[in-house]
């Protein structure tokens, strides 16, 4: 691939996911049977590279070994301990490759127990970060890298430290900021995508009671935000834009897909994935055009909506061919 093709560098966790599937969350001191427990692969740096890696190719192509036109890195750490082979042949075996992840010695892998409510597929997730909070403030950036997408499930500092070594070399950049803190001005300054949920959009602009996200959006973009992206559950997903905010349009709401929700794990990776893959398609072509950034949410869009329809994590991240057109 030449320079700044479709290439994208996933900088962020990896975790093994403990999921436990409940009719409700017990009370504190109750003892609750639960109606299943599984094991499986996560992290939402993992989630999130899977997702673009499924979201660019079909399973057929993957499990042959075919190239795609876009390629994938994941880049962090695991412990060397019983966790971590399983994790990395699995994402292996997405399309991903796992040569940036580091294989730590005397340390564990990140893990995430997750509680998930059957009757309405809500989640709660409790992070033990392991390998993750041992990655050091470092250049993680490949030279050829066209869009690098991060999180905040890795240390702090690396996360800012790499954000401003994507942008020095010229790279789109993407943050998820999740789990979300507030982030110094240095973070958003020429930042190419923020991508938050309602939550997070209130943590980071530190507006408590919006009167609407487009108030929230205009902080966001003051601070030097180009794409502003708020997902709103089951009514949509929120945009706006350094350019229409400028010529002082509203933002945008496309609406949310109406399915029946088995499981809200990964659906927020699934769009972040299918969204980056749009970024670097449009990244590594000769962009005489300006990015589709509707039809890239539309599309992200369904690929969630898909996801919240099975049960568990990465597992539950479509591939390409499963994503209707339209």
């Amino acid at each position: 691939m030449s320079p700044k093709s479709a290439i994208i560098s996933v900088i962020g966790s990896l975790n093994v996911d403990l999921v436990t599937r409940t009719p409700r969350v017990p009370v504190a001191g109750e003892t609750l049977t639960t109606e299943s427990f599984s094991t499986g692969f996560g992290g939402k740096g993992a989630n999130q590279a899977v997702a673009c890696a499924r979201l660019s190719r079909t399973q057929s192509q993957a499990a042959a070994g075919e190239a795609s036109d876009v390629e994938v890195r994941m880049v962090g750490a695991v412990g060397d301990d019983e966790f971590h082979e399983g994790l990395l042949k699995s994402l292996q075996g997405d399309g991903l490759s796992t040569k940036g992840v580091k294989v730590l010695k005397g340390k564990k892998t990140g893990v995430a127990v997750i509680i998930v409510e059957t009757g309405t597929g809500e989640n709660r997730i409790m992070f033990c970060p392991g390998a993750n909070y041992e990655v050091k403030v470092e250049d993680l950036v490949d030279e050829d890298a066209g869009v690098v997408l991060f999180q905040l499930e890795l240390p702090l500092e690396v996360v800012l430290h790499n954000m401003k070594v994507a942008r020095e070399k010229g790279a789109e950049t993407i943050i998820n900021p999740a789990p979300a803190i507030a982030l110094p001005e240095e973070a958003y300054q020429g930042l190419g995508h923020l991508i938050v949920n309602e939550t997070e959009a209130t943590i980071l602009s530190g507006i408590e009671n919006p009167t609407s996200w487009d108030e929230v959006a205009s902080i966001f973009i003051k601070r030097g935000v180009k794409n502003v992206i708020i997902t709103l559950g089951g009514e949509g997903v929120y945009y706006q834009t350094d350019n229409q905010h400028a010529q002082s349009k509203p933002g945008q709401i496309v609406p949310a897909r109406k399915v029946q929700v088995v499981d809200t794990t990964a659906a927020g990776d699934t769009f972040v994935g299918a969204y980056s893959v749009a970024v670097a398609r449009w990244k590594a072509s000769s962009q005489t055009t300006e990015f589709d950034l509707d039809a890239a949410i539309q599309h992200a869009n369904l690929a969630a909506s898909l996801t919240v329809q099975k049960a568990g994590a990465q597992s539950s991240i479509p591939w390409v061919d499963e994503v209707p057109s339209s």
